[in-house]
Protein backbone atom coordinates (compact mmCIF):
# COMPACT_ATOMS: atom_id res chain seq x y z
CA UNK A 1 0.00 0.00 0.00
CA UNK A 2 2.84 2.37 0.92
CA UNK A 3 4.63 1.79 -2.39
CA UNK A 4 1.41 2.26 -4.36
CA UNK A 5 0.69 5.57 -2.61
CA UNK A 6 4.25 6.77 -3.14
CA UNK A 7 4.06 5.88 -6.83
CA UNK A 8 0.70 7.67 -7.21
CA UNK A 9 2.09 10.74 -5.45
CA UNK A 10 5.12 10.78 -7.74
CA UNK A 11 2.88 10.61 -10.81
CA UNK A 12 0.69 13.43 -9.53
CA UNK A 13 3.68 15.65 -8.81
CA UNK A 14 5.14 14.83 -12.22
CA UNK A 15 1.97 16.04 -13.91
CA UNK A 16 2.18 19.30 -11.98
CA UNK A 17 5.83 19.76 -12.88
CA UNK A 18 5.11 19.15 -16.55
CA UNK A 19 2.36 21.79 -16.54
CA UNK A 20 4.70 24.28 -14.86
CA UNK A 21 7.46 23.59 -17.37
CA UNK A 22 5.09 24.23 -20.28
CA UNK A 23 4.49 27.81 -19.09
CA UNK A 24 8.02 28.86 -20.08
CA UNK A 25 7.05 28.29 -23.74
CA UNK A 26 4.04 30.62 -23.61
CA UNK A 27 4.56 34.30 -24.34
CA UNK A 28 1.20 35.20 -22.75
CA UNK A 29 2.38 34.16 -19.26
CA UNK A 30 3.79 37.18 -17.44
CA UNK A 31 5.87 36.68 -14.32
CA UNK A 32 3.07 37.90 -12.03
CA UNK A 33 0.77 35.16 -13.35
CA UNK A 34 3.04 32.34 -12.17
CA UNK A 35 2.04 32.76 -8.53
CA UNK A 36 -1.64 32.25 -9.37
CA UNK A 37 -1.01 29.16 -11.49
CA UNK A 38 1.33 27.69 -8.87
CA UNK A 39 -1.20 28.36 -6.12
CA UNK A 40 -3.90 26.55 -8.07
CA UNK A 41 -1.63 23.53 -8.57
CA UNK A 42 -0.71 23.56 -4.88
CA UNK A 43 -4.38 23.25 -3.94
CA UNK A 44 -5.19 20.21 -6.05
CA UNK A 45 -5.47 17.27 -3.64
CA UNK A 46 -2.67 14.71 -3.82
CA UNK A 47 -3.42 10.96 -3.65
CA UNK A 48 -2.74 11.16 0.10
CA UNK A 49 -5.54 13.76 0.43
CA UNK A 50 -8.13 11.57 -1.29
CA UNK A 51 -10.38 9.34 0.84
CA UNK A 52 -9.92 5.57 0.85
CA UNK A 53 -11.27 4.01 -2.33
CA UNK A 54 -11.48 7.31 -4.21
CA UNK A 55 -9.68 7.78 -7.51
CA UNK A 56 -6.85 10.28 -7.75
CA UNK A 57 -7.47 13.74 -9.17
CA UNK A 58 -8.11 13.92 -12.90
CA UNK A 59 -6.56 16.71 -14.96
CA UNK A 60 -7.28 18.40 -18.27
CA UNK A 61 -5.17 21.08 -19.97
CA UNK A 62 -6.00 23.40 -22.86
CA UNK A 63 -3.95 25.47 -25.29
CA UNK A 64 -5.43 27.93 -27.77
CA UNK A 65 -4.35 27.18 -31.33
CA UNK A 66 -2.65 30.60 -31.42
CA UNK A 67 -1.11 30.00 -27.94
CA UNK A 68 -2.98 33.08 -26.66
CA UNK A 69 -5.07 31.04 -24.21
CA UNK A 70 -4.20 28.44 -21.59
CA UNK A 71 -6.50 26.60 -19.17
CA UNK A 72 -5.96 23.92 -16.53
CA UNK A 73 -8.70 21.99 -14.77
CA UNK A 74 -8.84 19.21 -12.19
CA UNK A 75 -11.63 17.29 -10.49
CA UNK A 76 -12.44 14.24 -8.42
CA UNK A 77 -14.21 13.02 -5.29
CA UNK A 78 -15.74 15.95 -3.34
CA UNK A 79 -14.38 14.54 -0.08
CA UNK A 80 -10.85 15.21 -1.31
CA UNK A 81 -11.50 18.31 -3.39
CA UNK A 82 -13.90 20.43 -1.34
CA UNK A 83 -11.53 21.13 1.59
CA UNK A 84 -8.67 22.06 -0.75
CA UNK A 85 -10.98 24.19 -2.93
CA UNK A 86 -12.22 26.04 0.16
CA UNK A 87 -8.64 26.95 1.11
CA UNK A 88 -7.83 27.95 -2.47
CA UNK A 89 -10.83 30.23 -2.90
CA UNK A 90 -10.10 31.93 0.43
CA UNK A 91 -6.68 32.85 -0.96
CA UNK A 92 -8.46 34.15 -4.05
CA UNK A 93 -10.52 36.45 -1.81
CA UNK A 94 -13.72 34.87 -3.09
CA UNK A 95 -16.70 37.22 -2.83
CA UNK A 96 -19.60 36.21 -0.60
CA UNK A 97 -21.89 36.19 -3.64
CA UNK A 98 -19.57 33.78 -5.50
CA UNK A 99 -19.31 31.52 -2.45
CA UNK A 100 -23.11 31.54 -2.08
CA UNK A 101 -23.55 30.33 -5.68
CA UNK A 102 -21.12 27.45 -5.09
CA UNK A 103 -22.90 26.46 -1.87
CA UNK A 104 -26.35 26.74 -3.45
CA UNK A 105 -25.54 24.63 -6.50
CA UNK A 106 -23.55 22.12 -4.48
CA UNK A 107 -26.47 21.53 -2.15
CA UNK A 108 -29.00 21.37 -4.99
CA UNK A 109 -27.05 19.10 -7.36
CA UNK A 110 -24.92 17.03 -4.92
CA UNK A 111 -22.27 16.36 -7.60
CA UNK A 112 -20.06 13.29 -7.46
CA UNK A 113 -17.20 14.93 -9.39
CA UNK A 114 -16.16 18.45 -8.39
CA UNK A 115 -13.04 20.51 -8.99
CA UNK A 116 -11.47 23.86 -9.77
CA UNK A 117 -9.86 25.41 -12.83
CA UNK A 118 -7.68 28.34 -13.82
CA UNK A 119 -7.04 30.04 -17.14
CA UNK A 120 -5.12 32.90 -18.73
CA UNK A 121 -6.45 34.90 -21.67
CA UNK A 122 -6.77 38.55 -22.57
CA UNK A 123 -3.99 39.47 -20.15
CA UNK A 124 -6.02 38.21 -17.17
CA UNK A 125 -6.00 35.23 -14.82
CA UNK A 126 -9.49 33.72 -14.46
CA UNK A 127 -10.45 30.96 -12.04
CA UNK A 128 -13.50 29.09 -10.80
CA UNK A 129 -15.05 25.69 -10.15
CA UNK A 130 -16.89 22.99 -12.09
CA UNK A 131 -19.10 19.92 -11.60
CA UNK A 132 -18.13 17.14 -14.00
CA UNK A 133 -20.90 14.58 -13.66
CA UNK A 134 -24.15 14.72 -15.67
CA UNK A 135 -27.11 16.49 -14.03
CA UNK A 136 -30.81 16.59 -14.99
CA UNK A 137 -31.59 19.62 -17.13
CA UNK A 138 -34.83 20.22 -15.21
CA UNK A 139 -32.91 20.51 -11.95
CA UNK A 140 -30.26 22.84 -13.39
CA UNK A 141 -32.75 25.00 -15.29
CA UNK A 142 -34.64 25.68 -12.06
CA UNK A 143 -31.52 27.20 -10.53
CA UNK A 144 -31.22 29.90 -13.19
CA UNK A 145 -32.90 33.27 -12.88
CA UNK A 146 -35.15 34.84 -15.48
CA UNK A 147 -33.07 36.14 -18.36
CA UNK A 148 -32.74 36.01 -22.15
CA UNK A 149 -30.00 33.37 -22.25
CA UNK A 150 -31.97 30.91 -20.14
CA UNK A 151 -34.96 31.02 -22.47
CA UNK A 152 -32.81 30.79 -25.58
CA UNK A 153 -31.04 27.71 -24.27
CA UNK A 154 -34.22 26.22 -22.85
CA UNK A 155 -35.87 26.47 -26.26
CA UNK A 156 -33.04 24.53 -27.92
CA UNK A 157 -32.90 21.91 -25.18
CA UNK A 158 -36.64 21.28 -25.19
CA UNK A 159 -36.82 21.22 -28.99
CA UNK A 160 -34.27 18.39 -29.05
CA UNK A 161 -35.60 16.58 -25.98
CA UNK A 162 -32.29 16.82 -24.10
CA UNK A 163 -32.70 15.50 -20.56
CA UNK A 164 -29.37 16.34 -18.94
CA UNK A 165 -26.29 18.53 -18.96
CA UNK A 166 -22.80 17.02 -19.10
CA UNK A 167 -20.88 19.68 -17.14
CA UNK A 168 -21.49 22.87 -15.18
CA UNK A 169 -18.72 25.48 -14.90
CA UNK A 170 -18.68 28.75 -12.96
CA UNK A 171 -16.08 31.51 -12.82
CA UNK A 172 -15.56 33.77 -9.82
CA UNK A 173 -14.44 37.36 -9.53
CA UNK A 174 -15.04 40.20 -11.96
CA UNK A 175 -17.86 39.66 -14.50
CA UNK A 176 -18.46 36.00 -13.55
CA UNK A 177 -20.00 33.57 -16.02
CA UNK A 178 -21.68 30.19 -16.04
CA UNK A 179 -21.07 27.56 -18.70
CA UNK A 180 -23.15 24.50 -19.48
CA UNK A 181 -22.08 21.62 -21.71
CA UNK A 182 -24.70 19.58 -23.57
CA UNK A 183 -24.43 16.49 -25.75
CA UNK A 184 -25.56 17.18 -29.32
CA UNK A 185 -28.42 14.88 -30.44
CA UNK A 186 -28.54 12.89 -33.67
CA UNK A 187 -28.48 9.34 -34.98
CA UNK A 188 -25.14 9.73 -36.77
CA UNK A 189 -22.32 12.20 -37.39
CA UNK A 190 -24.17 14.04 -40.16
CA UNK A 191 -27.27 14.59 -38.02
CA UNK A 192 -25.21 15.73 -35.06
CA UNK A 193 -23.23 18.23 -37.13
CA UNK A 194 -26.45 19.59 -38.66
CA UNK A 195 -27.89 20.01 -35.15
CA UNK A 196 -24.68 21.71 -34.02
CA UNK A 197 -24.77 24.18 -36.91
CA UNK A 198 -28.45 24.87 -36.28
CA UNK A 199 -27.65 25.60 -32.63
CA UNK A 200 -25.11 28.22 -33.71
CA UNK A 201 -27.66 29.76 -36.06
CA UNK A 202 -30.29 29.89 -33.31
CA UNK A 203 -28.09 31.01 -30.43
CA UNK A 204 -25.53 33.26 -32.16
CA UNK A 205 -27.34 34.33 -35.33
CA UNK A 206 -25.01 32.53 -37.75
CA UNK A 207 -24.53 28.80 -38.53
CA UNK A 208 -21.18 27.08 -38.72
CA UNK A 209 -19.23 27.78 -41.90
CA UNK A 210 -19.39 25.28 -44.73
CA UNK A 211 -15.71 24.43 -44.20
CA UNK A 212 -16.29 23.61 -40.52
CA UNK A 213 -19.38 21.55 -41.29
CA UNK A 214 -17.39 19.53 -43.84
CA UNK A 215 -14.51 19.09 -41.39
CA UNK A 216 -16.77 17.92 -38.54
CA UNK A 217 -18.63 15.53 -40.85
CA UNK A 218 -15.29 13.84 -41.57
CA UNK A 219 -15.14 12.72 -37.92
CA UNK A 220 -15.22 8.97 -37.33
CA UNK A 221 -16.40 9.40 -33.73
CA UNK A 222 -20.14 10.20 -33.48
CA UNK A 223 -19.93 12.38 -30.36
CA UNK A 224 -20.22 16.16 -30.35
CA UNK A 225 -20.95 18.67 -27.63
CA UNK A 226 -22.17 22.23 -27.27
CA UNK A 227 -20.82 24.54 -24.55
CA UNK A 228 -22.89 27.62 -23.79
CA UNK A 229 -21.37 30.41 -21.69
CA UNK A 230 -23.77 32.84 -20.00
CA UNK A 231 -22.72 36.21 -18.59
CA UNK A 232 -25.02 38.99 -17.47
CA UNK A 233 -28.09 37.11 -18.65
CA UNK A 234 -26.86 36.79 -22.23
CA UNK A 235 -25.05 34.09 -24.21
CA UNK A 236 -21.46 35.35 -24.23
CA UNK A 237 -19.82 32.42 -26.04
CA UNK A 238 -20.91 29.26 -27.82
CA UNK A 239 -18.52 26.40 -28.54
CA UNK A 240 -18.72 23.32 -30.74
CA UNK A 241 -16.91 20.40 -29.10
CA UNK A 242 -15.41 17.80 -31.41
CA UNK A 243 -14.27 14.45 -29.99
CA UNK A 244 -10.66 13.33 -29.56
CA UNK A 245 -8.51 13.76 -32.63
CA UNK A 246 -4.95 13.71 -33.92
CA UNK A 247 -3.02 16.94 -34.13
CA UNK A 248 -3.57 16.91 -37.90
CA UNK A 249 -7.33 16.81 -37.27
CA UNK A 250 -7.08 19.67 -34.77
CA UNK A 251 -5.02 21.73 -37.23
CA UNK A 252 -7.59 21.02 -39.96
CA UNK A 253 -10.40 22.26 -37.71
CA UNK A 254 -8.42 25.43 -37.01
CA UNK A 255 -7.83 25.91 -40.73
CA UNK A 256 -11.53 25.42 -41.49
CA UNK A 257 -12.38 27.95 -38.79
CA UNK A 258 -9.84 30.47 -40.08
CA UNK A 259 -8.05 30.33 -36.71
CA UNK A 260 -4.27 30.86 -36.60
CA UNK A 261 -2.05 27.95 -35.52
CA UNK A 262 1.17 28.89 -33.74
CA UNK A 263 4.29 27.14 -35.05
CA UNK A 264 5.03 25.83 -31.55
CA UNK A 265 1.57 24.36 -30.95
CA UNK A 266 2.26 20.82 -32.18
CA UNK A 267 5.42 20.49 -30.09
CA UNK A 268 3.69 21.81 -26.99
CA UNK A 269 0.65 19.57 -27.46
CA UNK A 270 3.00 16.58 -27.65
CA UNK A 271 4.96 17.69 -24.59
CA UNK A 272 1.99 18.60 -22.40
CA UNK A 273 -0.57 15.97 -23.32
CA UNK A 274 -0.95 12.27 -23.89
CA UNK A 275 -3.10 12.72 -26.96
CA UNK A 276 -5.90 15.17 -27.74
CA UNK A 277 -9.07 14.73 -25.69
CA UNK A 278 -11.22 17.20 -27.63
CA UNK A 279 -11.10 20.27 -29.85
CA UNK A 280 -13.37 23.28 -29.36
CA UNK A 281 -14.39 25.90 -31.88
CA UNK A 282 -15.71 28.86 -29.89
CA UNK A 283 -17.46 32.00 -31.02
CA UNK A 284 -17.90 35.06 -28.80
CA UNK A 285 -19.49 37.93 -30.70
CA UNK A 286 -17.17 38.83 -33.58
CA UNK A 287 -14.29 36.80 -32.11
CA UNK A 288 -13.71 33.10 -32.76
CA UNK A 289 -10.94 30.64 -31.97
CA UNK A 290 -9.97 27.00 -31.62
CA UNK A 291 -8.79 25.36 -28.40
CA UNK A 292 -7.06 22.00 -28.01
CA UNK A 293 -7.67 19.97 -24.82
CA UNK A 294 -5.30 17.27 -23.55
CA UNK A 295 -4.90 14.93 -20.59
CA UNK A 296 -1.55 16.09 -19.17
CA UNK A 297 1.55 13.91 -19.40
CA UNK A 298 3.79 13.12 -16.48
CA UNK A 299 6.88 15.28 -16.38
CA UNK A 300 10.54 14.15 -16.41
CA UNK A 301 10.90 11.14 -14.08
CA UNK A 302 12.59 11.60 -10.72
CA UNK A 303 12.44 15.40 -10.80
CA UNK A 304 9.06 16.16 -9.31
CA UNK A 305 9.09 18.15 -6.10
CA UNK A 306 6.16 19.82 -4.37
CA UNK A 307 6.22 23.54 -5.19
CA UNK A 308 6.63 25.92 -2.29
CA UNK A 309 3.36 27.31 -0.95
CA UNK A 310 2.83 30.78 -2.43
CA UNK A 311 1.80 33.77 -0.30
CA UNK A 312 -1.83 34.90 -0.41
CA UNK A 313 -2.96 37.09 -3.32
CA UNK A 314 -6.06 37.55 -5.43
CA UNK A 315 -6.38 35.24 -8.44
CA UNK A 316 -8.56 37.57 -10.44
Amino acid sequence: MGNALESALQRALSVRLNLQISLSQLAIIDEWMDIHLDRWLEHIPTPADMPDGADDAQYLAMLGSDLRRVWWGAWGDPRGFVPRMADYFKLCNIAKSDAAILDQLGEALEPEQVGSWIGVWGGKVVTGWHFLDPQPWAKVEGLFGTHEAKYQLKGWVEHHGIARIERFTQSIGEEPYSEIELAVPGADVAEKVDALSAAFAQLTGAPLSGALIERFRASTIPAFGLACRIRGGKIARLAAIAPGATFADAAAIASAAGAPVDAKLEKLVGAVGQGIARVEYGRAGERAGVDVYMIPNEGPPGKAKPPAAPPPAAAN
